[in-house]
């Protein structure tokens, strides 16, 4: 193969790059194929996983990830935003349900 061929095959500045950048910005989140980001949490020793939505922004999602993480790990989880922890009355004793509510 050719350098002109394998130039054309390299990867270009499209919407799925700019996923993979706010991927490493944020913790939590992931952008599907179509370009909707969604959330999830892994629970503490565990292989489960809470679903927590699906949402137009990268940022929509990552503050999805840190309400969540916040009823799991409590306040000392290491968050997205960490200077706007989410303030969740009795975020330790919510159910998976309660969890994807808040």
């Amino acid at each position: 193969m050719d350098k002109a061929s394998r130039e054309h095959l390299s990867p270009s500045p499209s919407g799925e790059d700019r996923g993979q950048s706010c991927r490493r910005q944020f913790k939590g989140i992931r952008m599907r194929k179509w370009g909707s980001w969604v959330s999830e949490i892994r629970i503490p020793k565990t292989r489960e996983k809470i679903w927590l939505g699906s949402y137009k922004t990268a940022e929509q999602a990552a503050r999805a990830y840190d309400a969540g993480i916040y009823c799991v790990r409590g306040p000392n989880a290491k968050f997205n935003f960490p200077n706007s922890v989410p303030a969740i009355p009795s975020a330790s004793s919510l159910s998976r349900q309660q969890i994807q509510v808040a």
